[in-house]
């Protein structure tokens, strides 16, 4: 407990640890259920997205894209991002009849919190803590100082580097990439994985690669950095294969861990630096009155899919379950130029139960009109009902594509009735039809 623990903790119904998207879509999905909720958060809330992650960066990207110069696109993130202030966050979570307390808490014992000032008694706990970057063991790289960025720094900095090397390949590493590569910074990108986006459909990262290079990112994947150091006013990197880049900055996007530490989980016989234990509806089987969602479930890092698990366990907490993590599919976008889009189960995780059907863009006249020559779509269907459970691609719209795609997959229409709809001429969309037909062919021929 406390240093000073109350005689009589305060009792709430609900304790929620973080107010990030998942922990704000959680407080509004209690709102109205006569349940008494206290949310914990030492920093912004809101969390990353509205902030630092998210909204920044599509914003910053679209202006790049428009030809809008970086001090106005600057100028313009200021506005998005409300200044950093989050006020009206938090008025929101209070208007939603929660407790917002401006500090950490940690666990103490099953249902037991402490804020170092306060005890608290808690039927359920939800931990939101979200995820933080994980920085690689490479030589060197504590010692860089302020020339080590994460993407949130990249998100609150004014400076635009004439140089900025990037340490990672994956989402946040190539829209890092084509955001400072389009407004005129020499950007390398140093990945250790011999492909862009390894676990989809090679073409994919064929067509991430071309982008990255036509926005004029220096791609090198499959490499190994033995060591970084401070070189005057910059930053030397050294390969393993001898080659060294020179930099100005360096960000890092290897990726992030949940923030698990410090929550007390010790207390119910948790480890910490595991993945957290849960069962499909967010519950820690370990402890029955203990919920995790958003980054910290470590099943995705997407806003979406945080807002997702907080519905799912707010209507448990409400007596409106039972629901399930994985009752809908996962969609996720990549912003990059153009967008990829990846829907449901990687090609590995499906195995022979299912066919694959795939397109390109060039096969549809949008492709003309617009000069499109790089897109790319498959799905897969499976064998015995005829519905799709994933879809993976890159091109252009399809970020917006991907709202009929989950509809079709969560829907479970059959793909051979799908292949029967109408798709307006010229649109992107006819690439769906398209891709329908050819599944419902296959299928037939099996």
């Amino acid at each position: 407990m406390s240093d000073h623990p109350d005689q009589h903790p305060r009792h709430v119904d609900v304790a929620v640890l973080g107010a990030g998207s998942a922990g704000e879509t959680l407080v509004a999905g209690l709102s109205g259920s006569g349940l008494d909720v206290v949310v914990f958060e030492p920093h912004r809330v809101g969390g990353e997205c509205p902030f630092v992650a998210c909204m920044p960066s599509k914003a910053m990207l679209h202006d790049a894209a428009v030809g809008r110069s970086w001090h106005d696109a600057v100028r313009r993130r200021s506005d998005v991002v409300e200044n950093l202030d989050d006020d009206v966050h938090a008025a929101e979570i209070e208007a939603n009849g929660a407790t917002l307390v401006r500090s950490a808490a940690h666990l103490t014992g099953p249902g037991r919190l402490t804020d170092g000032e306060h005890d608290y008694a808690a039927d359920h706990v939800v931990i939101a803590t979200g995820a933080s970057v994980q920085f690689p063991p490479i030589d060197g790289l504590d010692e860089l100082g302020d020339r080590c960025w994460t993407s949130d720094d990249a998100m609150l900095t004014e400076e635009r580097p004439a140089r900025l090397t990037i340490i990672g390949g994956g989402v946040i590493g190539c829209e890092m990439a084509t955001l400072f590569g389009r407004f005129g910074t020499e950007v390398h990108l140093l990945d250790a994985a011999p492909l862009a986006f390894a676990d989809l459909p090679r073409p994919i990262g064929e067509i991430v690669d071309d982008s990255l290079s036509a926005n004029g990112v220096r791609v090198r994947r499959g490499v190994d950095i033995e060591h970084v150091e401070v070189r005057g006013a910059g930053v030397r990197i050294r390969l393993a294969s001898g080659a060294s880049v020179d930099t100005d900055r360096v960000l890092v996007a290897t990726g992030v861990r949940p923030n698990t530490r410090d929550l007390g989980l010790e207390c119910l016989g948790i480890d910490p630096e595991e993945q957290l234990p849960i069962d499909p509806n967010g519950r820690l089987r370990a402890e029955g009155s203990v919920w995790a969602i958003g980054d910290v479930a470590g099943l995705g890092a997407y806003t979406h899919l945080a807002n997702h698990q907080a519905r799912v366990v707010a209507a448990e907490l409400t007596g409106h379950g039972p629901r399930r993590f994985d009752e809908v599919t996962t969609p996720a976008c990549v912003f990059t130029d153009p967008p990829i889009v990846t829907i449901g189960p990687v090609p590995s995780a499906l195995g022979d139960d299912v066919v694959w059907a795939e397109a390109r863009i060039t096969e549809i006249p949008r492709s003309t009109t617009d000069q499109l020559t790089n897109g790319y779509l498959t799905i897969a269907v499976t064998r015995d009902s005829g519905v799709i459970v994933a879809a993976h691609g890159a091109g252009a719209g399809f970020d917006i594509l991907a709202a009929a795609l989950v509809t079709a997959i969560d829907g479970q229409l059959p793909v051979a009735r799908l292949a029967r709809s109408m798709y307006p001429f010229p649109t992107v969309g006819e690439l769906l039809g398209l891709v329908y037909s050819r599944a419902a062919a296959s299928l037939s021929a099996t």
